[in-house]
């Protein structure tokens, strides 16, 4: 039996909070890895809790006037076999 994980990376700021959709993300991962064979067995939502991680994310969204930041998202626990 094999795992793996896929991380489904969301944006945010104002870009993000009107163009990106989680479900739809977490949706597109499912099908393309349940076509390869592999089933979801968790999903997991994923934040950060590094100082700098998060120092980054706010200096990215003051320079691009709180238009855009890398954003947290999901980790989602595959296995096969």
């Amino acid at each position: 039996m094999a795992n793996k994980v896929e991380r489904v990376a969301l944006s945010g700021g104002l870009i993000g909070m009107l163009t990106t959709n989680p479900k739809a993300a977490i949706d597109k991962v499912l099908v393309r890895e349940n076509a390869e064979g592999w089933k979801a067995v968790h999903v997991e939502p994923h934040s950060t809790s590094n100082l700098f991680v998060n120092f980054l994310q706010l200096l990215i969204l003051v320079c691009t006037i709180g238009l855009w930041t890398f954003g947290a998202g999901y980790m989602i626990l595959f296995e096969k076999g």
